[in-house]
């Protein structure tokens, strides 16, 4: 109506002097749009990933647009509210929207005041002010998640000396810090300035008098969703001081001299990295881009006890190999959990790989499974390293979170996108978005191949479509359209070109399993699905990408070349 024509006017924006020279425009709306041809597109789209959320990214303007959950990424890397503000000032065209401000302020004002901590194998909430914890456990949600609630605030105080001539201190700030810090006072200052250092102190691990209480692991999941943007807005600090972890064994692990990740991947490690402490969230990269080194850097930098979870025994393999192909890490500090394979580490830290499946699977085991997935259970992990990170929602997998403690978890994938809608869950599950890259200008840099998407349209035979209109059933509907007579020749057709006049090598994905068969028996091709083996699997792959006798593959397993594309291209 005219309610949602006048949101979309903006007219009356009001552009500056050097309009033409600025990259972007904001809108009152939250909404950003970023010109790509700008000499300053490069530092406007990392500034621009750091603190939106990407809407489309065409090739010569992309749309962005603000979230709580976007601004939460954005300050969880290091970026405070003001320079958030300036900086998107100096970017714009146009003066910045109040409203926009106001969104800013308010969707970053609490960050850090609070962290989830894990000690000795249990969770703390923790925070440097008394009233905020207890705001935390006046809601319902965290009240019942406490393991004691008939305990007081738990006081930790530990020495800690504050460092004269820090970088983000300065002399004034020093005094009055010191002071507060001497006297214990357990009184929040109602200066606004004094309470935002005292919350940068605790941050830099300056601030030592913390109040906590102790909560259940199962109910972690409950209490970081409840403390997010959209609910109480105190979302929780996860960050670990790896460096600093004299109870966790360290783990004899480096990047091998001929391992150097690309530019892209050693800025997606820096936004984890930034502050000397490893921070949980998620890194998105494309496929082939590298997201294993990625993967594989991060433990080498915690150099803690690692547990890798990837979608099936595949990309078991494929991750062990990783490992073994980019680190130092011996064979015996390395093992693989997998239905087929069984393996233990030897020593007091290693890296365990496996599934998503065999540690949230709830039936019963072989002895040898339960002696493992209970030592996975029992472990404090430094590092969760979690592959294709956007199937952590489901049910199954949400278990996963629930029964394995770690003091960092770090998300890769491709598509941070379901269908469901419940990508946001991974904000509390994981952490927020690190860094994103976009994959044109991954193209255009060279670091992966070029794409080239063709749309073919097979209209339905008059039989097939007779019968389709007829029939109410979406399942048999289902197979009536992929078995159209004229998909399966315009099928044929693109192989026999593609084979036999420029020497391609192919892949044909099938969702439904009886045209997979089908297609795959009438034209005489090997194919893999579900139930085909793991080595198997590999075999079919390794001999259809590297035989000039067998050139096309069918498969229902989307996920099967994603570890082995990223293997070739590194």
């Amino acid at each position: 109506g005219d309610n949602e024509v006048k949101k979309r006017d903006f007219t009356k924006l009001e552009l500056k002097l050097d309009h033409v020279n600025r990259p972007l425009w904001a809108c009152a709306d939250g909404r950003i749009f970023l010109e790509t041809f700008s000499p300053l597109y490069k530092q406007a789209y990392d500034f621009l990933i750091a603190i939106a959320e990407p809407v489309c990214r065409p090739e010569s303007m992309h749309e962005y647009n603000l979230t709580p959950h976007s601004l939460y990424a954005a300050v969880s890397v290091g970026l405070e509210t003001t320079t958030i503000i300036s900086v998107l000032s100096k970017l714009s065209k146009t003066k910045l929207p109040h409203e926009i401000i106001d969104f800013i302020h308010g969707s970053t004002a609490n960050y850090g005041k609070v962290k989830l901590v894990l000690k000795k194998n249990q969770y703390f909430v923790e925070s440097p002010f008394p009233e905020v914890l207890k705001t935390l456990l006046n809601d319902d949600v965290i009240s019942k998640a406490r393991k004691a609630p008939e305990d007081c605030l738990a006081v930790s105080r530990t020495a800690g000396e504050i460092a004269s001539g820090h970088d983000l201190l300065d002399e004034m700030q020093l005094a009055a810090a010191t002071e507060e810090k001497e006297t214990h006072s357990f009184e929040i200052d109602s200066a606004q300035v004094l309470c935002r250092f005292k919350q940068k102190l605790w941050q830099l691990q300056l601030w030592r008098l913390v109040f906590n209480t102790l909560i259940h692991h199962i109910q972690v999941e409950n209490v970081k969703q409840r403390c997010l943007p959209n609910a109480l807005n105190f979302p929780m600090l996860e960050e670990y001081d790896f460096r600093n972890d004299t109870v966790n064994p360290d783990l004899d692990m480096e990047l091998k001299p001929q391992a150097r990740p690309r530019p892209y991947q050693e800025k997606s490690l820096s936004k984890m990295f930034g502050n000397g402490r490893a921070r949980s969230g998620i890194i998105v990269l494309p496929c082939g881009a590298g997201k294993s080194l990625v993967g594989v850097s991060a433990a080498c930098r915690i150099k803690k006890s690692c547990l890798c979870l990837a979608t099936n025994a595949v990309s078991v393999d494929q991750w062990a190999f990783q490992f073994k192909l980019w680190s130092t890490i011996r064979d015996e500090h390395i093992s693989r959990f997998t239905s087929d394979n069984k393996e233990k580490f030897r020593g007091m830290a290693g890296v365990v790989v496996t599934t998503y499946n065999m540690v949230a699977f709830g039936g019963k085991r072989s002895e040898d499974s339960e002696k493992i997935i209970e030592e996975i259970r029992n472990r404090e992990w430094g590092l969760l390293l979690m592959d294709e990170v956007h199937v952590v929602p489901a049910h199954m997998f949400r278990k996963v979170i629930s029964i394995t403690k770690s003091h960092c978890k770090l998300g890769l994938t491709a598509t941070l996108v379901r269908e469901d809608e419940r990508i946001t869950d991974l904000n509390f599950l994981i952490g927020p978005k690190l860094y994103e890259a976009n994959w044109l200008d991954l193209v255009k840099g060279g670091f992966i191949a070029n794409v080239q998407c063709a749309e073919v349209w097979c209209p339905m035979t008059k039989e097939f479509f007779a019968e389709y209109l007829k029939k109410e059933n979406s399942k048999k509907k289902q197979v009536l359209y992929v078995m159209n007579p004229n998909k399966f020749r315009a099928c044929e057709f693109l192989i026999r070109f593609h084979e036999q006049q420029r020497g391609d090598k192919i892949i044909v994905f099938a969702d439904n399993l009886f045209a997979l068969t089908a297609y795959a028996m009438k034209l005489r091709k090997p194919m893999i699905y579900g139930a085909t083996r793991a080595m198997r699997r590999g075999q079919e792959f390794c001999i259809n990408s590297k035989t000039a006798q067998k050139s096309t593959l069918f498969s229902s397993l989307r996920w099967v070349i994603t570890p082995l594309i990223s293997q070739r291209q590194m």
